[in-house]
């Protein structure tokens, strides 16, 4: 067994070049495969959580949460009328010139925005009642993308504000800015206007009532959430490209490695002559397989980790983006199914050079 082992790794490694080619083609693939696996899954956890203790009063178009609508001020004395003493006024939109720029703020009252929405100072303050104006604090994502740190300013809507915390949600909101609601009208000008009001749920007003012409009651996450499934549509259909690339790639490796064996076909002709079994030429194969594999893996973790998720978790369009993270989950299932098909495809050539005479591997009729 030692004889074939090492007779496997060094003819592998006497064509390195080639070795290495078909290690890049395998990696590359699983590395994109690998990737999109990943967004996928952080999909859900970003784009997909829904509220179960507030509604939120828009406009029927339901994109208030994120892009924004305005909603007059009028409102919030008919939603006082009906039974509830503090609803809570917010601003949404997405400020910039362009889709490069572009990024969500969020104007806040500072008195109850941190029961709306939980978060994690991951350094510095967030906004506390009675601070002076220009002062924002903003999310994970938009800090990377930005590269902005605590004290820095950042530019929204043209105007310098500084950075007073940086926080952390694990939703999309790690995209966005927060400022407090008298700046963000002052820079919309929207004077007393807001773009969303936000109500407890469980009182007269539930989700789906129409309260005036153009104006809806939906569940807080519900437009994240239609983004999220959109999202997640995208990214199916490239993961699918995707796993198809790599199973075509690791039939194209079968194959490589079946070319390899046959040339070495004399070999294991006086191989069998010394008495060595069938089973060695499975070894064989199995043992270039591997050593393919393995290096590959390791070039698609490259890949995946300073190129397809180290270059997309700092690109935003229009204020949004989709984080990712390596999930392990992904990664030894990705591998282990990837591995079951290249073996699977040695299995057949292995199989038909096993069968063939000692006369015929020897080149002798």
């Amino acid at each position: 067994m030692r004889a074939i082992l090492l007779l496997a790794i060094k003819d592998l490694f006497r064509k390195t070049g080639l070795m290495l080619i078909m290690a890049l083609l395998f990696g590359t693939a699983y590395g994109c495969y690998f990737s999109i696996s990943c967004f996928k899954g952080n999909l859900e956890r970003t784009y997909g959580v829904l509220s179960q203790e507030w509604l939120v009063v828009q406009q029927s178009s339901g994109v208030g949460e994120i892009h924004g609508s305005r909603l007059s001020a009028d409102l919030e004395r008919q939603l006082i009328q009906m039974g509830y003493e503090n609803p809570i006024p917010e601003i949404h939109q997405v400020v910039g010139t362009n889709y490069a720029n572009g990024m969500l703020m969020r104007g806040v009252d500072l008195v109850d925005y941190p029961r709306v929405t939980p978060f994690t100072i991951l350094s510095g303050n967030s906004l506390q009642p009675g601070d002076k104006s220009r002062l924002a604090i903003i999310g994970k994502t938009l800090a990377d993308i930005e590269k902005v740190k605590v004290g820095d300013t950042i530019k929204v809507r043209g105007r310098d504000f500084l950075v007073e915390g940086i926080f952390k949600t694990g939703t999309y909101q790690d995209n966005e800015v927060w400022i407090s609601l008298s700046d963000a009208q002052q820079l919309l000008n929207y004077g007393k206007d807001v773009s969303i009001y936000i109500i407890p749920d469980g009182g007269a007003i539930k989700e789906g009532t129409i309260l005036a012409d153009g104006i809806s009651v939906g569940r807080k996450g519900e437009t994240a959430k239609v983004y999220g499934h959109e999202f997640n549509s995208f990214y199916r259909f490239l993961g699918m490209v995707a796993a198809f690339a790599g199973i075509a790639t690791i039939i194209t490796l079968a194959n490589l490695l079946w070319r390899l064996t046959w040339l070495n076909s004399r070999e294991f002709g006086i191989i069998r002559t010394l008495g060595f079994g069938n089973r060695y030429v499975v070894l064989y194969l199995f043992v270039q397989a591997t050593l393919v594999f393995l290096v590959g893996l390791a070039f698609g973790m490259f890949i995946s980790y300073e190129v397809v998720i180290g270059i997309a978790n700092h690109t935003s369009s229009f204020g949004l983006s989709v984080d990712s993270s390596w999930n392990w989950a992904v990664f030894f299932t990705s591998a282990v199914f990837y591995y079951a098909v290249l073996l699977l495809g040695i299995a057949l050539p292995a199989l038909r050079i096993s069968r063939l005479a000692i006369p015929s591997l020897l080149g002798r009729d």
